[in-house]
């Protein structure tokens, strides 16, 4: 636990609580719960939209055959208070699940609560801007984004409503309620004869007369990821656009490269200089949706340019576990799991994400579930992506970064966590000390962290299982 002088936040992933879990008395549930309080301010990812059982707004989500959707109720919010959360990044590929209208009422509840967020607005500039927690300590600001651009292996764009940005149209329309996106594209790298047929197929289809039309600002089709037009489509001998992806020649055949568009970017990090100004702390938060055990190249440039705009904390909660990073004495943390993660829970399902799935638009959330998870295990026998959450994937951890009294990084501790219930309940609880599962969950954390250079010092102590010094440098990389 922290000093008196210390400030302590702790980070944890997505949180979606469809049905009370205050009422458990798990020993090391209420283990978990008391790290939260002890800190000074505990942040969570919500991954959800907060929407009252009798005023549910138009289902917007599910554009893929195989997306759910998260609408929580408003208990959630007093669910969340009981944990001892007390910021939320409200970013994420969910939170337009009900499309505008359940963002405002996402945000209509949290205020109500309490409890203070960051990353979707009546507007794009209030998405942006920082939300602000006070502490004994001092002031932490905390600025939310959620990634949009082509997922996985780059090759389909993630779909409407986790898109949904929001806008600035006073005052002759309403501007629009959304998410602050941090829009990426990436760039394909192939060799000559890749590229020869790729422009061989696009002439023969007439596609690139299309591209010229987009130059031009032509409506000939938007472009995947409502990229500016400038730069964007033009070839040249090294660079091909080709249905709305860059191919680019290199040595490195199939390897992908990735960056932020600018404009996200600066938006990103004008809020971070506005919050240095005012709070001895300022976190940053991307909900990013690429898995893999390796932030990629759009990630790491967002970080590091954060950090230099003077943010003290990078997290990345998308539910994906990876290590942790020191840049310039400051602390990234690369990827926290889900934690009460009842996903499974949902009440109701939207008949017409039912019925895509060539389910009966009367089915139950049971046969939904039943359906996405055994599509889920074919499409894996078949070659394809594992699934990324589920009982057998719950091991976590609670990263918490630990100030001195001069507000300034001074170690990151690590607490081995998991979830008990499947899909019942899903109870976010701490890991025993000494246990196999503790050892194997820090040995993991240590792996990751080591890719990053960052050396993770394992103590034998009930009370605190790892830290990671900010101050000290391996090789030269961090």
């Amino acid at each position: 636990m922290a000093d008196t002088d210390e400030l302590m936040l702790t980070a944890q992933g997505n949180s979606y609580i469809e049905h009370p879990i205050s009422q458990y008395r798990d020993d090391r549930f209420l283990k978990f719960v008391d790290l939260l309080h002890s800190a000074d301010v505990s942040i969570s990812n919500l991954e959800c939209a907060i929407i009252d059982g009798d005023e549910w707004p138009n289902y917007g989500g599910g554009m893929g055959w195989s997306d759910s959707y998260l609408g929580a109720p408003p208990s959630m919010v007093d669910e969340l208070k009981f944990l001892g959360i007390g910021a939320l990044c409200a970013a994420n590929n969910h939170a337009a699940d009900f499309g505008g209208n359940g963002i405002l009422s996402t945000m209509k509840h949290l205020r109500a609560g309490g409890i203070p967020f960051a990353g979707i607005g009546a507007s794009l500039t209030e998405a942006a801007e920082p939300c602000y927690v006070s502490t004994a300590h001092g002031r932490v600001a905390l600025i939310a984004a959620a990634d949009w651009g082509p997922r996985e292996k780059m090759d389909l764009p993630a779909p409407w409503p986790s898109g949904y940005q929001g806008s600035d149209d006073g005052p002759w329309y309403t501007s629009r309620p959304g998410v602050n996106l941090l829009r990426y594209d990436a760039a394909l790298h192939v060799d000559h004869q890749a590229v020869d047929e790729l422009r061989r197929i696009s002439e023969k289809f007439g596609w690139e007369r299309a591209k010229a039309g987009r130059r031009m600002g032509g409506a000939q089709g938007a472009l995947p990821l409502s990229f500016p037009g400038t730069g964007w489509e033009i070839d040249t001998d090294k660079d091909f656009f080709f249905m709305g992806r860059k191919f680019t020649l290199g040595d490195n055949f199939g390897s992908i490269t990735t960056h932020p568009l600018q404009e996200d970017l600066d938006r990103l990090t004008k809020s971070v200089r506005d919050a240095r100004r005012s709070a001895d702390v300022v976190v940053v938060a991307l909900h990013d949706q690429v898995h893999g055990e390796d932030s990629t190249d759009y990630i790491r440039a967002t970080a590091h340019a954060c950090i230099d705009a003077g943010a003290d904390v990078f997290l990345c909660n998308g539910g994906i576990p990876r290590g942790i990073e020191i840049y310039q004495g400051k602390v990234i943390l690369h990827g926290t799991k889900s934690f009460g993660f009842q996903n499974s829970q949902v009440r109701h399902v939207p008949p017409s994400l039912l019925r895509r799935r060539g389910l009966p638009g009367d089915g139950t959330p049971a046969d939904f579930y039943d359906s996405r998870h055994d599509t889920g295990l074919r499409a894996e026998q078949a070659g394809g992506l594992p699934p990324i959450m589920g009982p057998e994937l719950s091991e976590s951890v609670v990263h918490a970064v630990v100030f001195d009294q001069h507000c300034a990084a001074k170690e990151v501790r690590v607490y081995p966590a998991d979830s008990l219930g499947g899909n019942r309940h899903r109870l976010p609880v701490l890991v025993e000390p000494g246990s196999e599962q503790f050892a194997r969950v820090l040995k993991r954390q240590t792996e990751l962290s080591d890719r990053l250079g960052t050396n993770v010092l394992v103590r034998e102590e009930s009370s605190r299982s790892s830290e990671a010094d900010p101050h000290s440098r391996r090789n030269g990389s961090r």
